[in-house]
Order: C-alpha cells, then sequence, then structure tokens
C-alpha cells in the first residue's frame, strides 16, 4: 500500500460499501457496522442488494454515516470500498470518490488500479480463527482500524448482539486478528504497506 494516511478523511458524511459474493455475509457485515454506528452515537442508514443467486451471486450493501440527520439514504460517492471477490471490485471501484480507499481480501483480489489500496488476508485469518464465514468480520476489523470512525468495541457489542452464541468467539477472534494486522501495517514503512500478513 502506498498510504493508509488518506484512508480516514474527516467528513459530515461518511459512505461505505462492502461487496463480494453471497454466503461471504456481505449484508450481515453492514448490519453489524450500522449497529455499531448506533452504539456510538451517529445517524445510520443502511441498504443491501443481492444478485440472482442467493449464494455465489454478488452481493452488495452499503453504510452511510454521519453526525447529523442523513437526507439521502443511499451512496453516492464512496469514501471506502470493501471488496472480497475480484469481480466486486470490479464493478464498484467507478463508485469511489476521488481520495477514496479500498480495502480487499489478498488472496481473492489481486488486481486492484486504485491509489489508496490496503490488502489484507481476511481468508486466512478467518481460517485460522476456525470458520471461513468469519471472512466478513474479519474485514470489519481492518475497516474498524483504517476509518476511526466506529469503536472497535461498539463492533463487538454488535456482533454479540446478531450472531448465535456459539459463533461470537471465533467472530470475535476474526475481527481482533484482522484489527492487529492493519493497525501493524498502518506502523510499517510505506515501501512493504502493499499486503499485510502473507
Amino acid at each position: 500500500m502506498k498510504s493508509t494516511t488518506n484512508f480516514w478523511q474527516k467528513s459530515p458524511r461518511y459512505e461505505l460499501r462492502i461487496a463480494g459474493s453471497g454466503g461471504q455475509g456481505i449484508v450481515l457485515a453492514s448490519i453489524i457496522l450500522a449497529e455499531a454506528a448506533l452504539l456510538d452515537g451517529r445517524c445510520v442508514a443502511q441498504s443491501q442488494n443481492y444478485g440472482p443467486e442467493a449464494r455465489g451471486g454478488n452481493s452488495v450493501s452499503e453504510v452511510v454515516i454521519s453526525d447529523t440527520e442523513i437526507d439521502y439514504p443511499l451512496a453516492v460517492e464512496l469514501d471506502l470500498l470493501v471488496a472480497l471477490t475480484q469481480e466486486a471490485c470490479d464493478r464498484n471501484l467507478s463508485a469511489i470518490k476521488e481520495g477514496g480507499a479500498v480495502i480487499v481480501d489478498s488472496s481473492l483480489v489481486t488486481k486492484v488500479p486504485w491509489e489508496n489500496v490496503a490488502s489484507l488476508p481476511f481468508s486466512r485469518i478467518a481460517q485460522k480463527a476456525g470458520d471461513a464465514r468469519a471472512i466478513n468480520m474479519a474485514a470489519l476489523g481492518a475497516v474498524t482500524s483504517f476509518c476511526p470512525i466506529i469503536s472497535p468495541e461498539s463492533v463487538i457489542r454488535a456482533m454479540a448482539k446478531r450472531l448465535p452464541a456459539t459463533k461470537v468467539e471465533i467472530n470475535r477472534q476474526a475481527f481482533r486478528e484482522a484489527l492487529q494486522i492493519a493497525q501493524n501495517l498502518k506502523t510499517e514503512p510505506k515501501t512493504s504497506q502493499r499486503e499485510a500478513g502473507a
């Protein structure tokens, strides 16, 4: 990665899109992120769009976060795109505003023609935690680190409300490991920041 300093640009309205395939928990991730923002006292709008197949098709979900009342609930120009497949990245890059950022899974997304990119091994983190489906919570760990609009504590609280009790610890572990990797990435020399945890 060239730089992480521009991932968070203070703005009264922050637009984020999580995109991937059905079965990756895209919508659940955005719901948990939205609930975390509410717990932090922010105004939030959350929406989603599924592809033609419930599993394996395209899945896109958006979260708009603001310090004031939200007058339009859909994203207009993305501050941040989280892409968990190459197709999702290709389809959604054009929606990012100038100066916006992209976070991707390093094993599933290999081509990102964008200036401000962080590539982390979410799939591997999830598998290490014990469930490949925890890829979505690993991604939220990176989002929380690079974009301090949401506190990690609120994400963990929202996670506990939304996930089955038997799955909370695995997902919490994936979230925390990705959060730590992302935090370490921000302090590394820029020449080594293209991909973390490789």
